[in-house]
């Protein structure tokens, strides 16, 4: 069974991977909110008004990039505990393991995986739901 959070904020520099995420999360039948912004400055403007439960974030961005953008976040009073998925082509697993303290739940990796994308934020925020239901 998919179980997705009801508002999910999606970060890339790249308009035609948001809009294709957005509009394959709807054919998956994706009833919550799901916005993006351009980059984690937007991210950081948006943020009261958004309010989301996840952040998918794209890790190369110009002038914030993705540690950057969380960063930033951890020190936002809205921003410190959402989880984050990064979205990306490139990531070594010593960087991954740095920023799981900081909220990272995992990767979705570039070029997107269209079929199984829904599974695989499912997957990766039931694990966090259960994580968190046990501390």
């Amino acid at each position: 069974m998919v179980r997705l959070p009801d508002r999910m904020v999606y970060v890339d520099d790249e308009q035609d991977l948001r809009e294709i995420l957005r509009i394959t999360l709807e054919s998956f039948g994706y009833e919550g909110a799901f916005a993006t912004c351009g980059s984690g400055k937007e991210l950081l403007q948006r943020l009261r008004v958004l309010q989301p439960e996840l952040i998918l974030l794209d890790l190369k961005m110009p002038d914030m990039d993705g540690p950057a953008t969380i960063a930033q976040l951890k020190m936002h009073e809205m921003g410190r505990n959402i989880p984050i998925v990064f979205v990306t082509g490139s990531i070594k697993l010593e960087m991954l393991e740095r920023y799981k303290p900081l909220g990272v739940l995992g990767v979705i990796h570039k070029p997107l995986d269209l079929s199984a994308l829904a599974d695989n934020i499912s997957a990766l925020w039931c694990d966090y739901l259960e994580t968190s239901a046990a501390d």
